[in-house]
């Protein structure tokens, strides 16, 4: 099913058919922004006492020659028993492979080092397996063709991950979870081999650390696109995930990884899954737990829980309508747009809000009384324009509520607007043009206030110009002749 999203503003004079696409693209690119920067690969790093790692520049290619007769050496010693030397070897590479030279990146791509460390994952003890899975971890953390030598490890990692001891397991998923991130093809390869249950078998995991782990490698399969989505439910993933969450309610770490398993399991979701995350009551426990969260609570704890919730406001009306019902919910969107500690925070708490604002009447009144508006007129007048821009989607669509239109400050308002009239964002200059509009319809006297916002009428004049939109030319075009026709100086007296 094809992903779905809250129109972030209701329809206009423009064509209706365009306009859903357009919010679409939008909603899609606004959400992949955030996913990008807070998740994605993660590097082993050796405690600073036990490692100094060199930069690639500091790395000869002696370092390099030594490294690979070390591991070639350290196979050969099997029979001697030399398992001292074998660890040095493995635990020499593991550094160097945090920041990989370019001889480094050439024994992963065209010598035999993969091969070798899948060795020490088939014949070594578990001091050298577990060296072995780092190796192979920070390997999966680089760039694509380097990740992509790892994929034939996989066969052998997957046994790793029922394995009796946790820090083998763990380390074998957190390489899975690398090697998911990388993309849509290495994730359909690796769930051609067989990942995916296994990897969903570790959300059961009492072990803290483990469980975070599967939860990173889960998150990263659950990315779409995928052709393999509907199975994470028949999997019972949300309900697993919702009693991980109930039982470790206490720990941070373990709630925002498991959040970042909702985020992503309602981020492209049909409505039927929407509702079974719903049913587990994950959300309510997400919730709570984020109402709970002390002030100053990091954005690593709060980014997913806030995203998962906008998930589901992004659904249909009636699951944002159950949102907006649970106890806490109004209050927290309004502390996290009212408090200026994360920029992080605020922004995807304003994302929320777009979402709500586009519901029902009443979810949008249940907002406008609980004091939102004042917060959302400060952000946009004092804001930067990325921030403004998520505060305008709300102001927007709580305008299109007609009678909350004349309750806003609106000569305050378009003044803002039309300043979105001179971007160089195509969408926020559509938002300008479209809320200039409403007041210039739907407000009585709104031509007088546009009258009053010093050029107003030289933006639009020189958006009909330059803009290649179709749509807004002829809705600017609209607003320019009624500003000078002939009705105007009657319609602005009025």
């Amino acid at each position: 099913m094809p992903p779905r999203f809250k129109e972030l503003y209701k329809q206009t004079r423009s064509s209706k058919d365009s306009r859903q696409n357009r919010l679409l693209q939008e909603a899609q690119l606004r959400r992949l922004q955030r996913e990008q920067v807070f998740m994605g690969k993660r590097l082993r790093l050796r405690a600073p006492q036990d490692s100094e790692t060199e930069s690639e520049y500091e790395f000869t290619a002696s370092d390099m020659t030594g490294i690979i007769k070390g591991l070639e050496a350290s196979c050969k010693a099997y029979l001697s028993g030399k398992h001292d030397e074998r660890m040095d070897a493995l635990q020499n590479l593991s550094v160097k492979l945090e920041q990989p030279s370019e001889e480094l990146r050439e024994f992963v791509l065209e010598g035999k080092c993969i091969e070798l460390l899948v060795g020490f994952l088939t014949q070594a003890d578990g001091d050298e397996k577990l060296q072995s899975l780092w190796c192979l971890t920070n390997i999966a953390a680089s760039e694509g063709r380097l990740a992509e030598r790892v994929l034939p490890a996989t066969p052998h990692l997957l046994p790793l991950l029922s394995s009796s001891i946790a820090e083998l397991t763990n380390q074998a998923a957190w390489a899975l979870g690398n090697l998911a991130a990388e993309g849509e093809q290495m994730r359909e390869q690796l769930y051609a081999l067989g990942a995916l249950a296994p990897l969903v078998s570790l959300l059961g995991a009492q072990d803290p650390v483990v469980l975070q782990t599967a939860c990173f490698a889960v998150s990263n399969m659950a990315r779409k696109p995928c052709s393999y989505f509907n199975r994470l439910f028949e999997l019972d993933v949300p309900q697993v995930a919702a009693k991980q969450l109930k039982r470790f309610a206490n720990d941070p770490e373990c709630v925002a990884e498991l959040a970042w398993v909702f985020a992503y399991l309602t981020a492209a979701s049909s409505a039927q899954q929407v509702d079974c995350v719903l049913a587990s009551g994950a959300v309510d426990v997400l919730l709570q737990c984020a109402v709970d969260a002390a002030d100053g609570a990091p954005g690593a704890l709060l980014i997913p829980i806030i995203r998962t919730l906008g998930n589901v406001a992004a659904g249909t009306d009636a699951q944002t309508h159950a949102l907006v019902a649970k106890p806490g919910f109004v209050p927290l969107l309004v502390k996290y747009i009212e408090s200026r500690a994360s920029r992080a925070v605020e922004k995807e708490t304003l994302w929320v809000l777009s979402s709500v604002t586009a519901g029902r009447k009443e979810d949008v009144h249940a907002m406008v009384n609980a004091g939102v508006v004042p917060d959302l007129v400060r952000i946009i007048e004092t804001q930067d324009y990325d921030i403004k821009k998520e505060a305008a989607f709300s102001l927007l669509n709580i305008a299109l509520v007609g009678e909350c239109l004349e309750d806003l400050p609106n000569e305050r308002l378009v003044r803002e607007f039309v300043g979105f009239l001179r971007s160089q964002d195509p969408q926020l200059v559509r938002m300008g043009v479209q809320f200039i509009a409403l007041v210039a319809d739907d407000l009585d006297g709104g031509l007088g206030v546009l009258r009053h916002v010093e050029g107003a009428i030289d933006a639009l004049e020189n958006l009909v110009a330059v803009t290649e939109d179709d749509d807004t030319r002829a809705m600017v075009s609209a607003l320019i002749d009624r500003y000078y026709g002939e009705d105007a100086e009657v319609a602005i007296e009025q």
